[in-house]
């Protein structure tokens, strides 16, 4: 998969290299789907109803979740319904 940030290391290389120490290049950048779901995470799990629940396998991989849903009324009740999610790249540009 193509992020924002390998897509700028890989101009970069291409131009030239900077002044600045590559190794920290690579720290300091972030794609651009990760920075919007920082904010979108803490907002889903704030706003979450008390019948589901999200499941980060990996902290780090925001991108990657997984949503439990166990409705507690209605046609459904009593089921257990799993879903996993994965955020493409291009989330919020395409």
């Amino acid at each position: 998969m193509l992020t924002l940030a390998s897509k700028l290391k890989r101009d970069d290389g291409v131009r030239g290299p900077r002044a600045s120490n590559p190794a920290s290049d690579s720290t300091r950048r972030v794609s651009v789907r990760d920075k919007l779901l920082v904010k979108e995470v803490a907002e889903l799990e704030a706003n979450l109803p008390c019948t589901c629940k999200v499941n980060f396998p990996d902290p780090n991989k925001l991108h990657y979740f997984q949503l439990t849903v166990i409705p507690d009324e209605g046609y459904y009740q009593g089921g257990k319904f799993q879903f996993e999610v994965e955020v493409p790249d291009a989330y919020n540009m395409v």
